[in-house]
């Protein structure tokens, strides 16, 4: 009888989870064909800042319905974590946002070098004004939560927790859609960049270290004149 019930929960949850992401990728489409119409203009990379805002207001309103009514749930347990594992996470962090920033300060020399436009760029400036980048540290936190927290760890359960390879790889698949609106590269990136944090996530355990290294990845490049 238990095994019975332990079954039919994780079936109900896999259901759960499959659905979440149909109906967020579908709405996803409804966003950007809306955008379409109402604009004039295809979604594509210079308004993708503002069709990506309105996912992320449809996908916190989508999180907190399921976490109510349904058996995804959201990790507090990674998100509030004690000092001790705060420093741990964020030494890790930091340790690899520095060799990322020193990758990009050398990609920036490279590009410098064969394009005259690069070169005239600031080597650091922060362009606050540009597309709500202010807002960015805390977007990149926001986006942590719904990605580790409630995504990959209800895909976690999903996929059975020794099915790490598969959690991680079908989250980051989920996330490199997501960014559909933008160019095919950057979409591969984003997508890389997730399976890549998805394994610092499941080392590490909080959702800390991953919100400053997508703070630096997403953050950085264009404050080092590469874009």
């Amino acid at each position: 009888m238990v095994t019975d019930n332990i079954n039919s929960y994780y079936h109900k949850h896999t259901r759960t989870v499959v659905m979440f992401m149909v109906i967020t990728l579908f709405v996803q489409q409804l966003v950007l064909k809306f955008f379409q119409i109402k604009t004039k203009m295809p979604a594509g990379p210079r308004n993708a800042y503002i069709t990506t805002k309105i996912l992320i207001v449809f996908l916190a309103v989508m999180m907190v319905i399921y976490v109510n009514n349904t058996t995804m749930k959201i990790n507090y347990k990674d998100i509030l974590i004690t000092k001790e594992e705060m420093k741990r996470t964020l030494i890790r962090a930091g340790i690899i946002s520095i060799f990322m920033i020193l990758t990009m300060i050398v990609i920036r020399i490279v590009k410098g070098y064969y394009n005259p436009k690069v070169a005239e760029r600031p080597y650091f400036k922060l362009y606050l004004t540009v597309r709500t980048r202010w807002f960015y540290p805390v977007n990149a936190f926001l986006q942590e939560v719904f990605i580790k927290a409630f995504m990959q760890d209800n895909i976690r359960i999903m996929a059975g927790k020794d099915n790490i390879h598969y959690t991680v790889w079908l989250t980051s698949l989920y996330f490199f859609v997501l960014h559909m609106s933008y160019p095919l590269y950057y979409m591969v990136i984003a997508g890389m960049f997730c399976v890549a944090t998805g394994y610092f996530y499941e080392k590490n355990r909080n959702i800390w270290g991953c919100a400053l290294l997508h703070f630096v990845i997403g953050f950085m490049p264009r404050a080092l004149g590469i874009l």
